[in-house]
């Protein structure tokens, strides 16, 4: 998978980024970058996001171990297969960039 990222400014969550829960085995490197100040969390769902009536905000979320109530810039591993991730921001200014890159074949 290519490597891609999201972002968010403020209070509020970033656009969701798809991944492929078929991928085996399922190993998916997260790299939040904060600039300024803020706390966030990086969240997986089991919600399929290009499914037909998809919404983001009726999805069900989860934060990601390592990644819930942070406020630094800071990597973790996500090997729960999942649909979706995406950044939240509950409190603060700053902005936060999600990369986000899946190992598997190429």
């Amino acid at each position: 998978m290519q490597l891609i990222s999201t972002s968010v400014t403020g209070v509020g969550s970033s656009s969701v980024e798809a991944v492929s829960y078929f991928t085996n085995p399922f190993n998916v490197g997260l790299a939040a970058v904060l600039t300024g100040t803020a706390t966030f969390t990086v969240q997986y769902s089991m919600d399929d996001p290009m499914e037909y009536g998809y919404s983001a905000a009726t999805a069900n979320w989860f934060p990601v171990t390592g990644l819930s109530s942070v406020s630094a810039s800071t990597a973790a591993a996500l090997t729960v297969p999942c649909r979706a991730v995406r950044v939240t921001i509950a409190s603060g200014t700053g902005a936060v960039t999600l990369y986000v890159q899946q190992a598997g074949v190429r």
